[in-house]
């Protein structure tokens, strides 16, 4: 079980490592439209994260696959992540845009300790839990856009 200290640590190292990937680069302005897409994908992997989560606890699923299909997942995130810190908001959903990042990076760190909890049912409940606070936040702000 991971204590919460090493939940922050690692959320920290994320988030740490996503604004090192994208400091060095030019930002260009992201449209709304291109905004409401990143958050729709966003929103789509936190459903397909929670639904994932029920078969790995329903034991559905190897534990090689299990861990492989969180790697996907945690890259799939993470390239949308990458997008949105090296972009600016748009002149017109700049609060969205906070909150949509601020959500794509929670996800990414929730995501990053998934692998650890496969095989500890309780522990992958409360992802499943977080998660889906996760997914009701991207929605707000996707129907804030």
């Amino acid at each position: 079980m991971l204590h919460l200290c090493c939940v922050h640590k690692i959320t920290s190292l994320v988030c740490l490592a996503l604004t090192a990937l994208t400091s060095c680069s030019r930002q260009k302005t992201m449209s709304p439209d291109e905004l409401q897409s990143n958050l729709r994908s966003a929103e789509s992997l936190a459903a397909e994260t929670s639904t994932f989560i029920d078969y790995v606890r329903q034991n559905r699923a190897t534990d090689q696959y299990a861990k492989g299909h969180a790697e996907y997942l945690l890259s799939a995130v993470g390239r949308i992540a990458t997008e949105l810190h090296q972009a600016r908001p748009p002149a017109d959903g700049a609060p969205e845009f906070a909150q949509g990042r601020t959500q794509v990076d929670a996800l990414a760190a929730e995501l990053s300790i998934l692998r650890m909890r496969i095989g500890h049912s309780d522990e992958l409940a409360r992802e499943q839990h977080g998660i889906a606070a996760i997914r009701n936040a991207l929605q707000v702000a996707v129907s804030s856009l």
